[in-house]
């Protein structure tokens, strides 16, 4: 199984993201948005290319009602135990914040700082895509694949 992972796209149309995203989407098994969407549309659009997409809500996005883009998600793809959220605050010790958010998962997928991040907290595995549209004072614009087999898993951040 292969995933799209994206967060921090600040855009309210498919037609603003960079075509890799888009190209990406439609070859991966599904889509995880870490949230700051700013419009549902883009999740709209996006299902039309891959219907298995699982986003959360932002500090930037609308409330659109958690059956929409709830706060936080916890899924399981595969074996693997996923818990997704935007994250919150100070970008300074946002995965501690996030690690008692989520209870019993094998990897927490966050946006919010967008800086690019994979790597073991804790425990746990924690993936920030960072953003493939608002680089902020990261040098790239980024985005990641995660490939799921059988419970074991893999990630790898990805330039635009």
């Amino acid at each position: 199984m292969k995933l799209l992972i994206i967060s921090d796209t600040h855009t309210d149309s498919i037609d603003k993201l960079p075509v890799i995203i888009t190209d990406e989407a439609a070859k991966c098994d599904g889509i995880i948005h870490a949230g700051d969407i700013v419009s549902y549309k883009l999740i709209h659009d996006l299902m039309h290319i891959n219907p298995n997409v699982y986003a959360v809500r932002g500090n930037m996005d609308p409330n659109l009602g958690d059956d929409r883009l709830p706060l936080t998600r916890k899924i399981e793809l595969d074996g693997v135990r996923i818990g997704i959220s935007h994250g919150s605050g100070n970008p300074y010790g946002i995965e501690n914040r996030l690690l008692y958010t989520f209870q019993d998962v094998d990897l927490i997928i966050y946006g919010h700082t967008h800086k690019p991040f994979w790597g073991m907290i804790g425990g746990v595995h924690f993936l920030n895509p960072g953003s493939p549209t608002n680089k902020r004072t990261e040098p790239h614009h980024t985005y990641a694949i995660l490939t799921i087999e059988k419970g074991i898993f893999d990630a790898e951040i990805k330039r635009v």
